[in-house]
């Protein structure tokens, strides 16, 4: 290569060169004017959109005429249902709905006003889901504000658990509180509160400042210690007594330590075991009293255990004393152990084995030999006691009857005729204590309201029912009383001058007012006077009794009654227009306990009581009916007609006294079942103040009138037409096991409260009504269902 190419070659090179250092220096410039553009940036201004981007919150800006201007943060944070884009121009009242905007527009109202951040809730469904927001709104300038949305939905949720979670420990029996290191009450619940009189607020007040058995800072510090000292569990009892009362009562405590937040707080759980306590006791002392019992009667008792082999577990004193085994001896041994002949201890088991391969009772009578060769026999009763958790145990009574064998047959026949006689005096009684009771329940009630009547028509009211009741009473106890002098043949009949008019008209006086609305008592010989020889008391008994049956069955019309002088005779009759008797019945009406109505008040002994009176002074009594139409009664009486006399008859009446009632309990829905109108407005005078009252004429209605109506609680009358309250009770069990049901009834004896038990009441209140007791039943049923 010459020089010239040489040096066209290097002037290629150097040309190349100095291009591409023209290219470097412009790269290295651009560089360098990034560099300083960068340097100008802040750190904020830089990172800012990142920033807004990665905040979970909603950021919108508005102008002050709540029109969008732009939604600053990330398309994720948008729960409005408008898109980014749309929400530009938009109005914030066309974004959310009227109740939402409404919370914005007044928060947005406030910052623009005040100039400082606002802060304000909504709420809105977003996803198929309700949540809740906090709006704060921050004032930008006098044209824009920005608005940030804060779902706090799971914050809301959280809030209202530990609500529902304190009202709970609030409403449970137990005291429970909180305190820390230092003794200060942290929290309490609603029981505590009350049970020791706290009054200060939590966080300054300090435990050992309560009536607890921590009475000082330095025995709070000592119980501190033991709970520490127990692994941070420590149980004890504690003696206290409550807030406004003097009775010392003892509590069983569990406490708990936990650490929160580096703090120690314990948790105190106080139940109060007083009545556990007595009740142990009193069990204590019963079952002394049973073992001493059981010990000292004529008979044999023993109990044997299915599960070992029908060993004894119990042999009382006389089995003992008769078999000449002492339970020493007996008890932990099988039969085959026991007595000394195979042959009653393999009858005794094959006994013993049937009933459990039954479970059916075994009544027998058998023999077996002594420890001194002597046969007994006895009359034993085998069964089997339920247990929980094992099980039946098997229990043996024997009455030893040995020297009785050759009178058994009259026993027998004595039993059977006891059987029967107490069969039928508890029927008689059973049906005197339910028609003595109802009557008596009105009047005890009224009596007890009349001094607490506001008005006049109120006494007058309580009055009248008082002294209707009080007739009636009257007349079953003369019933009854006549009935027994009848039987014993002491019934007085006095004869001496009457005027039958001037006691007819007694009688009309007295009745007139009784009748129903819409029937009319008519005397038909008006001021017609008869004088004659006879017992006053005793015609007027029998014309009374007439009209009384009269006004039960006589709903519309008239009751008419009079006399008439047959020959030598009187006829004096009662007619009326009511319901008549059924053809059937019309031969037995004068019978003993014969009643139309099983419903109506009455014992079914008046009628055979007038006929006892009206034979008896040689007279004849009657009756004729026709069902639907009405009845006629009458009786006719030899009649000997004497001179002038005067008024024989004299009706007064006296006020019953009664004492004021307490009143007391909060308001509840009760739904009263009860065929007497006069024991209804009892009830509601006694506690209509304090409950709704639901008045059900017949379980019938019961039954509906608890469908429809769901109260809290029932009181339940027994005897009632068409059905019955151990019938409705029966049916209402079958909506609910959980609905507290009162027997109230008139019927007394235990037999009849077993009954109503079984069927489904959960308690049992007699007439008359006590309103103490009833108060009680009433507050007892109440908490239990509040607990449940």
């Amino acid at each position: 290569m010459n020089s010239q190419q040489t040096r066209e070659a290097l002037a290629e090179q150097l040309e190349a060169l100095r291009k591409e250092n023209e290219q470097l220096r412009k790269e290295l410039l651009s560089l360098k004017q990034e560099k300083e553009e960068d340097n100008s940036i802040s750190f904020k201004e830089k990172y800012a959109v990142k920033i807004l981007d990665s905040l979970p919150d909603m950021l919108t800006v508005f102008n002050h005429k709540e029109v969008g201007i732009e939604v600053v943060s990330n398309e994720e944070t948008n729960h409005v249902g408008v898109t980014n884009k749309d929400f530009v121009g938009m109005h914030m009242c066309d974004m959310v709905p009227p109740e939402a905007y409404q919370n914005i527009h007044s928060n947005m109202h406030h910052a623009i006003t005040t100039g400082t951040v606002s802060a304000a809730h909504h709420e809105l469904d977003f996803n198929g889901r309700h949540h809740y927001y906090e709006n704060r709104i921050f004032p930008l300038d006098k044209e824009y504000v920005l608005i940030m949305c804060r779902d706090i939905t799971e914050g809301v949720a959280t809030q209202r658990q530990l609500e529902v979670f304190k009202s709970v420990l609030d409403k449970v029996s137990d005291s429970i509180l909180a305190v820390a290191e230092d003794g200060t009450l942290v929290y309490a619940n609603k029981q505590f509160i009350e049970e020791y009189g706290v009054t200060g607020e939590m966080g300054t007040q300090k435990v050992y400042d309560l009536p607890v058995s921590m009475k000082t800072k330095e025995a709070w510090g000592k119980r501190l210690q033991e709970i520490r000292d127990n692994d941070g569990s420590f149980a004890y009892r504690a003696a206290y007594v409550r807030v406004g009362d003097d009775k010392k009562r003892i509590h069983q405590v569990s406490t708990f330590l936990i650490h929160e937040n580096d703090q120690e707080l314990v948790w105190f759980f106080t139940q109060d075991i007083t009545d556990v306590i007595k009740k142990r006791d009193e069990l204590r002392e019963l079952n002394q009293l049973l073992d001493g019992i059981l010990n000292n009667i004529p008979v044999y008792l023993f109990v044997k255990d299915p599960e070992d082999e029908l060993r004894y577990l119990y042999w009382n004193k006389a089995f003992a004393d008769h078999s000449g085994i002492p339970a020493s001896k007996a008890i932990g041994h099988t039969d085959f152990e026991i007595f000394s002949l195979h042959e009653d201890a393999e009858k005794f088991r094959k006994d013993d084995l049937e009933l459990l391969r039954t479970h059916k009772r075994i009544d027998m009578q058998e023999t077996y030999l002594t420890v001194s060769g002597e046969a007994r026999i006895v009359q034993t009763l085998k069964a089997l006691v339920p247990m929980e958790g094992r099980e039946p145990l098997l229990i043996g009574i024997s009455w030893d009857v040995t020297n009785l064998q050759n009178i058994e047959q009259e026993l027998i026949k004595a039993r059977i005729k006891a059987e029967q006689s107490d069969r039928l005096k508890s029927a008689f009684l059973a049906n005197m204590s339910h028609e003595i009771r109802t009557p008596l329940n009105a009047i005890v009630g009224f009596s007890q309201l009349l001094p607490a009547a506001n008005t006049a028509e109120e006494k007058k009211l309580y009055s009248d029912i008082i002294n209707q009741n009080s007739d009636i009473l009257l007349q079953l106890i003369n019933d009854i009383l006549d009935l027994s002098k009848i039987e014993a043949g002491t019934l007085e009949y006095v004869k001496r001058p009457m005027n039958l008019g001037e006691a007819c008209r007694t009688i009309y006086t007295v009745h007139k007012e009784r009748v129903k609305e819409g029937v009319n008592l008519i005397f038909d010989n008006g001021e017609e006077d008869l004088l004659m020889e006879g017992d006053p008391n005793r015609i007027m008994q029998v014309i009374t009794n007439f009209i009384t049956n009269a006004s039960k069955f006589t709903y519309t019309g008239e009751i008419r009654f009079g006399f008439e002088r047959m020959e030598q005779k009187i006829r004096v009759y009662v007619k009326d227009t009511g319901i008549g008797i059924e053809p059937e019945k019309v031969d037995h009406i004068f019978d003993r306990f014969v009643k139309l109505n099983s419903f109506a008040q009455g014992t079914g002994l008046g009628l055979s009581i007038c006929r006892m009176i009206i034979e008896k002074i040689g007279g004849e009594i009657g009756v004729n009916s026709e069902l639907g139409k009405g009845s006629t009664f009458y009786f006719t009486i030899p009649c000997e007609e004497v001179g002038e006399s005067g008024t024989l008859f004299k009706v007064t009446r006296t006020e019953p006294k009664s004492n004021p009632v307490s009143r007391s309990q909060q308001v509840k829905r009760i739904l009263v079942a009860e065929d007497v109108e006069s024991n209804f407005i009892l009830l509601k005078n006694m506690i209509g103040k304090d409950y709704t009252l639901l008045w059900a004429k017949d379980g019938f209605e019961a039954v509906e009138m608890y469908k429809q109506y769901c109260p809290d609680l029932i009181l339940m009358d027994i005897k009632m037409p068409r059905m019955n309250g151990l019938e409705a009770t029966h049916i209402i069990r079958s909506y609910s096991k959980d609905i507290p049901i009162i027997a109230l009834t008139a019927y007394a004896f235990e037999a009849d409260k077993e009954l109503a038990l079984e069927a489904g009441c959960n308690d049992f209140v007699t007439k008359p009504i006590s309103d103490k007791i009833l108060r009680r039943a009433l507050e007892k049923w109440s908490f239990c269902l509040y607990e449940d």
